[in-house]
């Protein structure tokens, strides 16, 4: 189970419907997005991660968020995590990933085969360890 959801996130898909963005103009690779403006979820948490967390650097391509994402999910130091999502009724599972050297996580929801985030927690490991039903995996006793 565990290999398959690391295959599986590992495609860093984004998910297809657009989202609001909600915080300010800002110019990325010579377009402006207007705060209001409808874009692509992927997009969306790129420039989220740049101008308003400032986690990645300014110039950061959406090519390169997802690289640094699926280099997270296959890192063998990565920790690996499953919990209950809050936001769902009843709450639904997701897999966290936290390389603790780079201070990036990436969250996967296995049910829709999608990434729904991916960040740098300045609480690090606490950040799943206080979400519901958390579980983390040992990697070396499942083997992955």
């Amino acid at each position: 189970m565990v290999r398959e959801v690391l295959q599986k996130a590992s495609g860093v898909r984004w998910g297809t419907h657009l989202l609001r963005w909600r915080y300010f103009d800002v110019t990325h690779e010579d377009i402006i997005y207007h705060k209001g403006a409808l874009i692509s979820t992927g997009l969306w948490h790129l420039l989220k991660r740049i101008y308003v967390d400032q986690d990645w650097p300014v110039g950061t391509s959406l090519e390169k968020l997802n690289e640094d994402t699926r280099l997270t999910i296959q890192h063998p130091d990565t920790q690996i995590y499953v919990y209950g999502y809050y936001r769902t009724d009843p709450p639904r599972p997701q897999w966290g990933f936290l390389n603790p050297e780079t201070g990036i996580a990436v969250i996967y929801d296995m049910e829709a085969d999608l990434i729904a985030t991916v960040f740098k927690p300045e609480e690090g490991e606490a950040f799943f360890l206080r979400q519901i039903e958390a579980v983390k995996i040992d990697r070396k006793e499942w083997e992955v």
